[in-house]
């Protein structure tokens, strides 16, 4: 199996394939996926967007939870975690003292 990256360092999720059973006549047999189900995401720790980012199929209309999916995901997810966390928000550029200076001088010049 053969990874492919961005060049910003995030694996793409295209060569994990999401996994499905069937079953006929009593046996089970494993199958591919159309993709991983939303259940599956949340339980692994991914959200929707992530998922998106990384390239991941998503089939919306599956509610089944399969742990060696969840596992697959589990993995791509801890690789890509420092790729996909949120920026912290900085502190805003004026603080709200000095608004309120600029807001009563705007009112002193009218």
């Amino acid at each position: 199996m053969t990874r492919m990256t961005q060049g910003n360092g995030l694996v793409l999720g295209n060569s994990f394939e999401a996994m499905v059973q069937r079953s006929q006549k009593g046996q089970v047999f494993l199958r591919k996926g159309r993709g991983f189900s939303l259940s599956e995401l949340k339980k692994a720790g991914l959200d929707v967007d992530a998922a998106k980012k990384m390239h991941l199929m998503i089939d919306p209309r599956r509610h089944t939870i399969y742990d060696f999916n969840v596992d697959k995901l589990s993995k791509l997810a801890i690789e890509n975690r420092a790729m996909l966390k949120k920026p912290v928000a900085t502190e805003r550029a004026g603080s709200v003292d000095e608004e309120a200076e600029k807001v009563e001088a705007v009112e002193a010049a009218e």
